[in-house]
């Protein structure tokens, strides 16, 4: 059974590759903001974001794997438009929080994917 959650997508606004330590600075701004927004998993656990990929699904960019779960895959498919809408919302808010922090540096995509 897959696990499904929503991503954030995090590359640099000036289009360089992001090198293994600013990445590990990402994941450090992530969590951080995941916290602040008080982001919580479908349990309403506190969420520990980790990285979920570099350069695969978005072009230069960190993924960052906000949570997961096993609920997704049994919802009916307009429940999972309903969800879709709402993980991309919670990346939203976490990459607001983010670019607080790095104002302009940053460039962001989110959405779910399957873990």
């Amino acid at each position: 059974m897959s696990a499904y959650g929503p991503a954030l997508f995090v590359s640099r606004n000036d289009g360089a590759a992001v090198p293994l330590e600013e990445q590990e600075t990402i994941l450090h701004l992530v969590r951080a903001a995941a916290a602040t927004v008080r982001l919580k998993d479908e349990e309403g656990a506190p969420v520990d974001p980790r990285v979920y990929d570099y350069d695969e699904y978005e072009p230069l960019a960190l993924g960052v794997l906000l949570y997961s779960g096993y609920a997704y895959g049994q919802m009916p498919e307009e429940i999972q438009q309903d969800q879709d809408e709402a993980w991309t919302a919670e990346t939203t808010r976490v990459a607001a929080e983010v670019d607080r922090h790095a104002p302009g540096v940053y460039a962001f995509t989110g959405y779910g994917v399957e873990d």
